[in-house]
């Protein structure tokens, strides 16, 4: 008995199964290198293999992983040094810092509270509007910061409000489907703008390496913002169908919401200028991200943040998110490897072998295995590795490219399946109010919903806007 759980946790160890990758990707670059007359195909597939088992395992933190693909891009070959490295001069690299930097000072001076209470207490006079509220509230925060951490701020609000209740709110109906809620209005929310996730920024950089076109803050949100609205109401739609919300007593909690609301008083100078910042961005991203850039826009507002004092350096280094940083480095990295190695054409050929070429049916492939990986892996790693095998193969049947861009970026946000899928939901597991099959059950309808929507609404409303 002990010698099989010994067994078992050697198995599970971090360091075996990093040993094991790199033992599988060894044996694969040693078998082309010696059987296959253009080895390169099968290099950049061994890559893919690599960047593939270790975001989804994470035997080695982002960062690390990050390292590994660059060097291993540069030894086999496939990249020159410069080139291998092009993502840490990437604009986008520096955009994402100031957004970071940006949702640190929402959350520092709780401007982010003030907006989720207002909310709350507007829809708290029945179950049913308060859950709505949740899914509302969390899908436009997220649309302002990331989504994780409009979730992780979140929580703490939700459990002192229900903390109230003179039954155990967490373990009714009515506590879980608010949990999902958050984890799903987060989820559905962030699709909508740059600044939800690095996914969205990450699609917009490796489509324009493929096409040498831009896609701008305005743009991205007016193609996305219907999906969006279309999924919150989902959302809400299928909770309130799956649980039973409306046993719950709601005076308590509207009481102790209208209290927190009065302890907030007026507005706060720091609140003031956060809200200033957040204000500032949007329109200076909206109008000038095409002429000056986002990532320069987005270092200079950090620039403006940090000489006002409203955030300090080490409220930065203690709180930014290096390895989503490095992971879109690495993600770059990735997309350049696997077109110059022609491993792209080749798994492009081996699919329309299958599915033939009807674009139609080949997004919507996509879209079905993009939502149900994101399940178990990174957004952003989904999207690093989908995308490129979809716009090479749409790009290859004429398909203009900027419909499998949004799709699979915002099909990687759609993680409702399992607690894994996002670290928004891994936050709502970690309270210990929910399981599972919670996550199933509601996920599952969630999942078919959201490749209808693209296919349906997604569809038609970039057919008027002329993407295709």
């Amino acid at each position: 008995m002990t010698e099989n759980m010994d067994l078992s946790m050697i198995l599970r160890s971090d360091k075996f199964q990093f040993a094991l990758g790199l033992l599988i990707f060894s044996f694969t670059i040693l078998f082309s290198y010696l059987y296959v007359p253009d080895p390169n195909i099968y290099y950049g597939g061994a890559i893919l293999f690599l960047a593939i088992y270790m975001w989804l395992l994470t035997p080695i933190s982002f960062i690390f992983s990050t390292f590994l693909i660059i060097v291993a891009s540069v030894l086999l070959g496939l990249l020159p040094q410069d080139e291998a490295f092009r993502g840490f001069s990437s604009g986008t690299v520096f955009f994402l810092m100031g957004a970071f930097i940006l949702a640190m000072t929402v959350e520092k001076h709780d401007l982010h509270k003030r907006i989720a209470l207002s909310f709350l207490n507007y829809f708290g006079k029945s179950p049913k509007r308060f859950l709505l509220g949740i899914t509302l509230v969390g899908a436009f925060l997220s649309m302002m910061m990331p989504l994780h951490g409009v979730t992780a701020l979140f929580i703490p609000i939700l459990l002192s409000i229900f903390a109230f209740s003179k039954v155990d709110i967490l373990k009714s109906d009515f506590g879980k489907a608010n949990l999902l809620a958050l984890s799903y209005g987060t989820s559905v929310g962030s699709i909508a703008t740059f600044l939800g996730g690095a996914r969205n920024i990450l699609a917009v950089e490796i489509y324009s390496q493929y096409t040498g076109e831009s896609v701008s803050f305005v743009g991205w949100f007016v193609s996305a913002i219907p999906v969006s609205l279309v999924m919150m109401a989902a959302v809400y739609y299928v909770l309130v169908k799956l649980f039973d919300v409306d046993s719950v007593n709601m005076d308590d909690i509207r009481g102790r919401i209208e209290s927190e609301v009065k302890n907030l008083g007026s507005l706060q100078m720091g609140e003031a200028k956060a809200l200033g910042f957040l204000l500032c961005g949007f329109i200076a991203w909206a109008t000038m991200g095409q002429l000056f850039g986002m990532g320069v826009i987005a270092i200079a507002l950090a620039l403006v943040i940090g000489a006002s004092k409203s955030i300090t350096w080490e409220d930065v280094e203690s709180k930014m998110p290096w390895g989503t940083i490095f992971l879109y480095v690495g993600a770059v990295t990735l997309s350049l490897v696997l077109p110059r190695a022609g491993t792209l054409e080749h798994i492009t050929s081996f699919l329309l072998s299958i599915v033939g070429e009807n674009p139609f049916l080949v997004l919507a492939i996509f879209a079905v295995i993009t939502v149900f990986a994101s399940g178990i892996m990174s957004n952003a790693a989904v999207t690093a590795i989908i995308l490129p095998v979809a716009l090479t193969t749409m790009g290859g049947m004429g398909f203009p490219l900027t419909v499998p861009m949004y799709t699979i970026a915002m099909a990687s946000g759609f993680a409702f399946l399992l607690p894994v899928g996002t670290p928004s939901a891994m936050l709502v597991y970690a309270t210990g109010h929910l399981e599972a099959k919670d996550f199933l059950k509601a996920g599952f309808i969630l999942s078919i919903i959201g490749v209808v929507t693209f296919l349906t609404i997604g569809l038609l409303w970039w057919r008027l806007l002329g993407h295709w």
